[in-house]
């Protein structure tokens, strides 16, 4: 089966603007790219008794990166037909059985890393804000394994005032975390002491 020109007819047959890239398996599959990003693999399969022809559709990397560390599996996009199927016949099943699903995947998994960047955004702010007056550094999250969020941005100072500010992703307070020297420590007291007590501190204390 001469994947190639079945995955070009396929693509001019889906509405023209899409395109096609080698796939990982040789002759036997390509990846057609859709113009809003969409990612569409076609690879025919002749292992089984019966030969067929599977399109299975998925997220850029780094959006289903970003699906799993948040809990959100990426569902399942696929079907399978026969190979004897004409490309057209096949771009049409495509877009009526796997496309809709998948782009709604697409838009949500986007949505979500729209929301996330926000938050990253308005707590990056918040950190360098506290960093300036004290001429301190901020750390923002680095990678981080599967299933975990880098959510906190660390701010770290030092002098005669010396610790950290740790800002979450998401709204929150700051937890400080600092030492002083033994003359320093009544004074810094009594500037803690101006600020008034908030509801939490009185139901915890």
């Amino acid at each position: 089966m001469d994947m190639q020109a079945f995955a070009v007819a396929m693509a001019e047959a889906l509405d023209g603007t899409w395109t096609v890239e080698p796939g990982h398996h040789g002759h036997r599959d390509r990846y057609l790219i859709g113009p809003d990003g969409e990612e569409l693999h076609v690879w025919y399969s002749d292992w089984e008794k019966t030969p067929r022809l599977r399109l299975s559709a998925s997220l850029p990397a780094r959006l289903a990166t970003i699906r799993h560390r948040h809990g959100n599996p990426v569902p399942s996009h696929e079907i399978t037909v026969s190979p004897a199927k004409t490309p057209e016949t096949v771009a049409a099943e495509t877009a009526r059985l796997l496309l809709p699903g998948y782009r709604a995947t697409l838009a949500e998994t986007r949505e979500l890393k729209q929301r996330l960047d926000d938050q990253a955004a308005v707590r990056d702010r918040l950190a360098h804000a506290i960093a300036d007056p004290l001429g301190a550094t901020v750390h923002t999250p680095g990678p981080s394994p599967l299933g975990h969020d880098p959510q906190e941005a660390i701010v770290r100072y030092q002098g005669p005032l010396a610790g950290t500010a740790t800002v979450p992703r998401k709204s929150g307070h700051v937890a400080f975390a600092f030492s002083v020297a033994p003359g320093e420590a009544a004074r810094v007291a009594a500037f803690l002491a101006t600020f008034p007590r908030t509801p939490d501190w009185d139901q915890d204390h």
